[in-house]
């Protein structure tokens, strides 16, 4: 396995890092204020971030997996609510357009998302029906050219903030999970609506939304791929996905060890450094082995994934492995940290409250354990 990146994607990588360093100087002003400076837009539509997975031939500019993952690792240290739609971009909302769209669909939606001009979102989850998507209830039914869209989700991230939405919705009850097909909503749709937004501990920046569709009526043209394949679709896009989450677990690890590491070298105790005290050294220590051997299970899936191997397994063990190892490593750096670190504005702070999210969301790490046990058990 050789992790090195070549020459142009080393090159990515740190201008990645640089623009992010710089992005972060911003972050005290908007936890003084509430809202993402204007820069940190323009800097990611300018390095071309939107289009990293999408084809040249709708404006993007595509990336390998290993490239994505480690200019992922560097972004994910920036606040989540820097970049919530590039992590659309990449997700399996647009995996799915770009794979089983129509080329007409395709040509419509993908050069305005390559460039964030347009923002996509995938509504998947109901009420009644999260891991257990067999149970979804939203249906499709085709009424001539068009299909009727009827239904409600729930935790549905940015879509208070979506031109188009990758939806899920059951076109033959009968069938269950073989009956869900995937379409590509635009939000102008009469009958569809964001029913209200709904507050979080971590990522506060009011995208997790509850939406509803009310005889939405959407081109049949809007279907992507075939009737009855809409959750293998999704569930291709998430394997992808699952190894974006660990990216997005690990960079924000990585700034927590960071800035610990700064904390104790500086932070005067009883005399002396908090860095010069045996109990701080060994936190420190198991901080940076949890990193180092949760990068290395994602960089190994993703190698894997490279080579055209069957990812469903491995994926699910960089989704575990990955986020509760973050949350060990910021559990620890806000403990080093002390006082200072519980208070609000602070990045261990930060990072502390938005990584919890990271292992419930994506699926939870007990629906991954069981994917993982079923596997080695079949």
């Amino acid at each position: 396995m050789d992790f090195n990146l070549d020459p142009d994607a080393e090159a990515m990588r740190a201008a990645t890092r640089e623009a992010v360093d710089a992005l972060l100087k911003l972050e005290p002003q908007y936890h003084e204020r509430g809202i993402v400076p204007e820069q940190v837009e323009h800097t990611l539509r300018e390095m071309g971030f939107y289009g990293m997975a999408i084809p040249e031939a709708y404006g993007g500019s595509p990336v390998d997996h290993l490239t994505s993952v480690a200019v992922q690792l560097e972004l994910a240290r920036l606040p989540p609510q820097f970049w919530p739609f590039v992590r659309s971009t990449i997700g399996p909302g647009v995996h799915i357009i770009v794979e089983h769209g129509s080329e007409a669909t395709k040509k419509k939606w993908l050069p305005k998302i390559a460039t964030g001009e347009s923002r996509n979102c995938i509504a998947i989850t109901e009420p009644h029906a999260g891991s257990d998507a067999a149970r979804m209830a939203t249906t499709a039914v085709r009424d001539g050219e068009h299909y009727v869209l009827n239904g409600t989700k729930t935790f549905i991230s940015n879509a208070n903030h979506a031109h188009s939405i990758t939806v899920l919705a059951s076109t033959d009850r009968k069938a269950g999970k073989n009956g869900i097909s995937a379409f590509l909503l635009d939000t102008k749709t009469p009958g569809f609506a964001v029913t209200r937004t709904m507050p979080t501990m971590g990522w506060m920046d009011n995208s997790l939304c509850e939406i509803a569709f009310t005889d939405c009526r959407i081109p049949a043209e809007n279907l992507l791929g075939e009737e009855g394949r809409g959750l293998r679709y999704a569930m291709s896009g998430m394997n992808e996905g699952r190894l974006n989450v660990g990216c997005q677990a690990l960079g924000p690890a990585q700034i927590a060890l960071e800035q610990t590491i700064e904390h104790a070298k500086t932070r005067i105790t009883f005399g002396q450094a908090l860095a010069e005290h045996q109990a701080i050294q060994h936190m420190i220590a198991d901080m940076a082995m949890d990193l180092h051997a949760a990068r290395m299970v994602l960089f190994e899936a993703v190698w894997r994934a490279m080579r055209g191997e069957e990812a469903r397994m491995k994926a699910s063990m960089v989704k575990v492995i990955c986020t509760e190892a973050a949350c060990r490593i910021a559990d620890k750096a806000l403990q080093i940290f002390g006082g200072s670190g519980y208070c609000r504005g602070t990045v261990v702070e930060r990072v502390y409250r938005d990584l919890r999210v990271l292992r419930i969301y994506e699926g939870a790490s007990e629906i991954h354990r069981n994917m993982i046990a079923k596997a080695l058990l079949a």
